[in-house]
């Protein structure tokens, strides 16, 4: 799988709308080796300077006979006409929108990127990581997991958690907590029963299988691999190493 950042420009193709008007699909000018399952982020310039959309790649090699068409969305018609008959296409199908400017081309550099994005780019891994684990970098704090593979000693929960991630995507702690609540798996403690509103929605997710020991593209399993601990017991899973399977904790916190 291959990370593509593309940079689209409002004056000549709105693409936006292209993406809403055909159901979350666009084709795009295949002047670049994209492959079927690539994901591409769109990074729209002027004026917002931002990427708005991730989207996959669904269909690659597409000929004038299967393109969508599109005259529609080109405000620069020249362009357009320009490219009849030249080009072969690829599809992208929407996966998310981001409407705020959390993608922003300055976020970007504080992440990594160098320069101005003036053509399409393999996205550096540095910024990859920023890409894909943006969102949790806004979670609150209660809600993020301690890292599998630190040294660092946590006192209380309010800290700055820096870890290495691969796949941690806070749509998987919402699955994960959707599926198998909010109890602890450990203690049993549940948050909201405990303290009232105050605690409602509040736990942490432990990764059973250590994130040190996969690779970078491993896929999440939510029903094996994540579930919902209290923060002292996601502590104490982290006094060993590897870290202690929810049994073990359960054996040493009912022997006490």
């Amino acid at each position: 799988m291959t990370y593509w950042i593309v940079p689209s420009n409002q004056n000549l193709f709105r693409i936006g709308e292209a993406i809403h008007a055909q159901g979350g699909l666009v084709d795009w000018r295949q002047s670049n080796n994209y492959a079927v399952g690539d994901i591409v982020f769109i990074y729209i310039s002027k004026p917002d300077h931002c990427i708005r959309y991730k989207m996959e790649v669904v269909k690659a090699n597409i000929d004038e006979d299967e393109y969508l068409g599109q005259e529609a969305f080109w405000t620069d018609k020249d362009t357009y006409y320009s490219g009849i008959g030249k080009y072969r296409y690829v599809r992208f199908k929407l996966l998310e929108e981001y409407t705020d400017d959390s993608l922003s081309l300055q976020r970007m550099h504080e992440h990594g990127l160098k320069g101005n994005i003036q053509g399409v780019l393999h996205c550096p891994d540095s910024l990859l990581d920023f890409l894909l684990n943006k969102d949790e970098e806004s979670i609150d704090v209660y809600g993020v997991d301690y890292p599998e593979d630190s040294d660092t000693l946590y006192e209380g929960a309010l800290m700055t958690v820096k870890v290495n991630r691969y796949e941690r995507n806070p749509k998987a702690r919402k699955e994960c907590v959707a599926k198998k609540g909010y109890n602890c798996y450990v203690c049993g403690i549940n948050f909201e029963e405990k303290y009232g509103e105050i605690g409602k929605g509040f736990i942490h997710v432990h990764h059973l299988t250590p994130i040190s020991s996969i690779g970078k593209e491993y896929k999440l399993d939510v029903d094996n691999d994540l579930v919902p601990v209290c923060p002292n017991c996601h502590y104490m899973l982290h006094r060993s190493d590897p870290p202690y399977s929810i049994e073990e904790l359960k054996e040493i916190l009912q022997s006490k």
